[in-house]
């Protein structure tokens, strides 16, 4: 959008009837312009709306990591009860506790 002052400026420059075309042309731009721009800035809900989803998806995340936890835990139980059952030295081992 021109200012008071550019305006001004080009018409002293050319002329009012000749500077006119300018100003005309320079209008629909800045309105496109501007539009574009609304529509790209983000506002107070649509921040709010992302945020709500981030925390959901990163409530998912640490549901799935502590079942991680839970199933890695089972795992080494597991691993250490097949060494207990079939290792002849864990055997023995336990034998003696």
């Amino acid at each position: 959008m021109l200012t008071y002052e550019q305006v001004k400026a080009m018409e002293a420059a050319l002329g009012p009837e000749k500077a006119a075309p300018f100003i005309e042309a320079f209008q629909p731009a800045d309105a496109r312009v501007m539009t574009a721009l609304l529509a790209e800035v983000a506002t107070k809900k649509d921040l709010v709306a992302l945020e709500l989803r981030m925390s959901e998806r990163m409530s998912r995340l640490a549901g799935r990591f502590d079942r991680m936890e839970v199933l890695l835990k089972v795992l080494i139980g597991l691993a250490a009860m097949a060494v207990a059952f079939f290792a002849p030295v864990a055997g023995k081992l336990l034998g003696l506790l």
